[in-house]
């Protein structure tokens, strides 16, 4: 017999059910870099506000694509300075670090808190992707698909 979630229970689980899985071992909910590492592609966005104008294209932009982030299990790391007013993406997976965490990405990439960036890592941790500007869903799908783990992926049964 099969059982069917109350409408109220799905809402509640929509952000859970929203984020696509790398695999079965990989945190749902990761909460550094390092438990990233080998199970998801991190969007890191820089920006000196939550209000600044190339974070909200930026968000639109994946918001729009969100499928296409979850096929490629992009997972968006807003590293914000100034975090008052932020407003997550509606569909967009991402996840909101720890202020610690994200002092030491910022450190680690050498962001200073004034500067846009956007950088796209590698499920490997390396730097694919890095920008001034906000980037093309395009230029995001034709750099991800061309890498050899997102090559094995698109092969599996069921591939996203």
């Amino acid at each position: 017999m099969t059982k069917h979630l109350p409408p109220l229970a799905i809402l509640l689980l929509a952000p859970v059910l929203m984020q696509a899985q790398a695999r079965p071992d990989c945190a749902l909910k990761p909460t550094s870099l390092t438990q990233m590492r080998r199970c998801y592609r991190p969007l890191i966005i820089f920006s000196p506000t939550a209000t600044d104008a190339r974070l909200v294209k930026q968000q639109s932009t994946l918001d729009n694509a969100a499928d296409d982030m979850m096929d490629r299990f992009v997972l968006l790391i807003p590293v914000i300075a100034k975090m008052a007013n932020y407003q997550p993406p509606l569909d967009t997976p991402y996840a909101l670090l720890s202020e610690k965490e994200l002092a030491a990405i910022r450190s680690r990439f050498h962001v200073p808190e004034n500067q846009f960036t956007v950088l796209l890592l590698g499920e490997d941790g390396t730097i694919r992707l890095q920008s001034a500007e906000p980037v093309t869903i395009t230029r995001l799908n034709n750099l991800i698909d061309a890498m050899p783990e997102r090559k094995i992926e698109m092969q599996r049964p069921h591939a996203n």
